[in-house]
């Protein structure tokens, strides 16, 4: 029952034997409903509020709040429940003074509040709190109106930051600025209106610009001009206006309408001295009128341009030639340089702003219909009043006649006149060019050259003459051709002497595949005149630098190999140096055998642990083994460069992936969850189109976590395409694959794409832990690494360690992720799984731990 209330709010004390009457019961219980009716009300308007409402206690907890408050707070409905109200004022000063207030007074409005969402938002608002009193008067709380007004004052901010910025702009603008008022009277100018006409700006502001800088007789078209603009109007126009001196200034003017800050209509305009251009262009004129006579007359064509490359002028020769007129292309650009012919073109340009003359210029241009017209071109500059270069004068002298003559002439000094082949000269010529840009920093990009002398041809002639052993040279020669690539040459060098010259080899064994495809090209039979003629070819061949740097060295190498070749029986190719020949007949079984090793189950993984500062393994390294059936085991050094080189790579590193997650799995069933494994990838795979989608089928396939594999990766194989690595790399990641860094440190690094790829681990290389005791830069370099790491947050493991001593310099430095023969060798999957099963048996101390496995690895196979 509700009880009777004084006007000042307290409550009515009844005596204790009051009674009510009928009357006063049902007043009491209309007095109930319609309370209850009101709280109703009070409580929708509350929930469908849309500014926040919160109902706080004295001290700040939340007593109660609408949806719109978790909206303005970015919260949860549990978390506000939890909240007190101070923590997310912006500054939790402004809350005592502002209750005390309210306190005071009942009720504040519209206070300006800065709040901090859950997430960190910063939120602007407007708050109106209210008191909250029990009816003995006493305060239980008060209930605040949020209302965000953020994006308000952002707007505010972004109109005050604009309206700075447009007055920058017009105070550092290089043309001279005036606002004005419909009166034509100046509201603001800037510093060049003032430098161009001679006025500072306290005697301008307020004055009709006419009575400024109009000159007398162009007051008229002045007054039409504001009068456009008035309508509403913009324009461009070139004209004149007086300096304060009296001078005339030829100006270009661009006027239009806009509204000031106080939205009042003013009119925005620009003027741009362009009294230089018209100088240059009455100069430009005059020496037109005096030198065309002679221009019209001249037998080569002739083109004027000004300094932007604008067509001024062209003679009747120039429209002969290239077929444009002057009418075509006047004030605008021809574009008739072939894209081959820039770089001498851009070269003469560079001497003509310069303000040089050139001449003799042998280069080639188009024509209007497209034909290609060899030209010698001069040029020469003139200059305006001030001595600056204001345009330039081409002659173009048709060379095209002289120049096929000059070609016919080439082609016969430097090709053999029966096959088209380039001659001796041309070979010479060629190798000596190789030679003089080759050096010793870029011999890894080996050439070769090889001698063919083709087997019993004199036979051939003499049996059946001259004509068809002509016939037989250019057949030989259309064969070998169809041997090469587009970067080799093919020379014959007289005879039945042909020579070629291999480039771009990264190894021997590319010289020897050639060298078959020759023999296996020729040994088809040729026919003619109904003869069928068979024929070889021994081959002798010389590589640079190792057989030679000099031009005599490789030809005589090269021949005597070829005589060797044919003292053996003929129809062979041999290295200049017999070690060379073994090579790459080494690599060639290498090869043959490397394609059955996965078919015949040659190839098997081996296991090497990576271990924290405990000693316990965290996950291992896969490394691949080639268990040969004659050479025995075979470690990665020996073969992997063949597989990259050869593509054998792809299908042996799914076979890799796939056996390395499917043993990891096999650990994770046996209680090993949380160990990982590294596989190391190639270049080669991370271009291959569906690698990622390969990696996911795998892992998919093995059941194992993604979390659980880790993918190593060089750093020159991820900037070979870093866009397309990046890509793939961030695709995997967002399964769970993580990535490492392998051998950081070794190859070109770039910060840049270091933070940009999506990297986890980077491993420092065995390289600077092998002599970091002994050398204080491989020392300097570690701590950069591991401090490197730390501050891009990312994991760094130490390849390479074998004592102690290289384990505790690493672990002073925060880097205790370690892998190396002082923990253990790589072993197979069975002595792999010993090394675990120990770990999981009660725990020895440390040192004893460590002495286990480092037991344990003497008897393992070396990496």
């Amino acid at each position: 029952m509700d009880l009777p209330q004084r006007k000042n709010g307290t409550v009515v004390r009844l005596p204790w034997n009051y009674r009510m009457t009928g009357k006063n019961r049902t007043e009491a219980i209309n007095a109930t409903h319609n309370t209850r009716v009101a709280q109703d009300r009070y409580r929708i308007l509350f929930e469908r509020s849309p500014d926040a409402v919160i109902v706080t206690a004295p001290d700040g907890r939340i007593l109660d709040f609408n949806p719109a408050a978790l909206d303005f707070f970015c919260i949860s409905r549990s978390e506000l429940q939890e909240a007190n109200i101070a923590s997310f004022y912006a500054n939790m000063a402004e809350r005592p003074p502002l209750i005390s207030r309210v306190d005071k007074t009942g009720l504040i409005h519209n206070e300006p509040v800065i709040f901090v969402g859950s997430g960190g938002q910063v939120k602007h608002s407007l708050v109106t709190t209210m008191r909250l009193d029990d009816p003995d008067g006493r305060i239980y709380g008060y209930q605040s109106v949020i209302r965000d007004v953020t994006m308000h004052r952002l707007a505010e901010k972004k109109l005050h930051d604009q309206k700075s910025y447009a007055e920058q702009l017009i105070d550092i603008a290089p043309e001279a600025i005036a606002i004005l008022d419909l009166d034509d009277r100046v509201i603001r100018i800037n510093e060049e209106f003032c430098r161009l006409f001679q006025y500072v700006e306290p005697t301008c502001i307020g004055r009709r610009m006419d009575e400024l800088i109009v000159p007398g007789h162009l007051k008229a078209e002045s007054l039409s001009l504001s009068a456009r603009v008035m309508g509403g109007a913009c324009f461009e126009v070139e004209t004149r206006r007086m300096r304060k001196d009296g001078t005339l200034v030829d100006v270009s003017i661009l006027a239009k309408p806009i509204a000031t800050e106080n939205d009042e209509p003013a009119i925005y305009v620009i003027y741009r001295d362009i009294s230089a251009r018209k100088q240059a262009q009455e100069s430009l004129k005059k020496s037109e009128e005096r030198h065309r006579t002679v221009l019209e007359a001249a037998p080569d064509p002739v083109i004027v341009r000004d300094m932007v490359g604008r067509v001024i002028y062209l003679n009747p020769a120039f429209t002969r030639v290239f077929g444009w007129s002057l009418d075509d292309c006047q004030n605008r650009t021809i574009d008739f340089v072939p894209e081959e012919n820039l770089p001498e073109t851009q070269q003469f340009l560079a001497q003509i702003h310069q303000g040089a003359s050139f001449s003799g210029v042998e280069t080639r241009r188009f024509t209007k219909s497209g034909q290609l017209v060899d030209v010698s071109i001069s040029g020469a500059v003139f200059f305006d009043t001030e001595g600056k270069p204001e345009g330039y004068v081409n002659t173009l002298q048709d060379i095209s006649e002289r120049r096929k003559k000059d070609e016919e002439l080439r082609y016969v000094a430097y090709h053999d006149t029966l096959t088209g082949l380039p001659n001796r000269k041309s070979f010479y010529m060629c190798i000596d060019d190789l030679l003089q840009h080759s050096s010793r920093r870029n011999s890894d990009h080996a050439w070769a050259l090889m001698f063919l002398d083709l087997d019993k041809f004199k036979q051939v002639n003499d049996a059946l003459g001259h004509d068809t052993g002509d016939r037989l040279l250019k057949g030989v020669a259309d064969r070998l051709k169809a041997c090469l690539r587009e970067t080799d040459h093919l020379f014959r060098l007289g005879g039945d002497e042909f020579t070629i010259i291999l480039t771009n080899l990264s190894r021997d064994i590319d010289v020897a595949r050639v060298a078959r495809k020759i023999q296996n090209a020729l040994t088809r039979s040729f026919r003619f005149n109904g003869h069928e003629i068979f024929t070889s070819t021994s081959i002798g061949i010389s590589v640079f630098p190792n057989d030679g740097w000099e031009v005599e060295g490789l030809v005589k190498n090269a021949d005597m190999a070829m005589y060797a070749a044919k003292e053996n029986g003929g129809s062979d190719y041999r290295f200049f140096t017999e070690e060379m020949n073994r090579k790459a007949l080494y690599r060639m079984k290498m090869e043959s055998s490397l394609r059955k090793a996965l078919d015949q189950n040659e190839l098997v993984l081996y296991y090497q642990p990576l271990v924290n500062e405990t000693n316990r393994i965290m996950g291992t390294e896969a490394l691949l083994r080639w268990n040969h059936p004659e050479l025995g085991l075979i470690l990665p050094a020996d073969f992997i460069r063949i597989t990259e080189e050869t593509g054998i790579i792809v299908p042996v590193g799914r076979w890799v992936l796939q056996t390395a997650c499917t043993q990891t799995k096999r650990w994770h069933d046996m209680g090993f969850s949380d160990l990982f494994v590294a596989v190391n990838l190639s270049a080669r795979q991370l271009q291959e189109p569906d690698f990622a989608q390969m990696v996911v089928d795998i892992v998919d396939a093995s059941g194992l976590p993604p979390e659980s594999l880790k993918l190593e990766v060089t750093e020159s194989s991820v900037i070979q395409n870093p866009e397309v690595c990046i890509a793939k790399m961030r695709s995997l990641r967002a399964k769970g694959i993580t990535f490492s860094i392998d051998d950081f440190g070794t190859g070109y690094s770039s910060l840049s794409y270091l933070k940009r790829f999506p990297i986890d681990t980077l491993k420092i290389d065995r390289s600077f832990i092998s002599d970091a005791m002994n050398n204080k830069g491989d020392q300097e370099i570690i701590k950069t690494i591991i401090s490197m790491a730390r501050n891009l947050n990312i994991d760094a493991v130490a390849e390479g360690v074998e004592t102690q001593a290289q384990r505790e310099f690493l672990a002073s430095y925060g880097c205790n992720s370690m892998q190396g023969f002082l923990f253990a060798h790589p072993v197979p999957v069975e002595k792999f799984k010993d090394l675990l099963e120990r770990q999981r048996r009660p725990t020895a101390p440390p040192d004893k731990e460590e002495k286990g496995l480092q037991k344990d690895s003497r008897s393992r196979i070396k990496n």
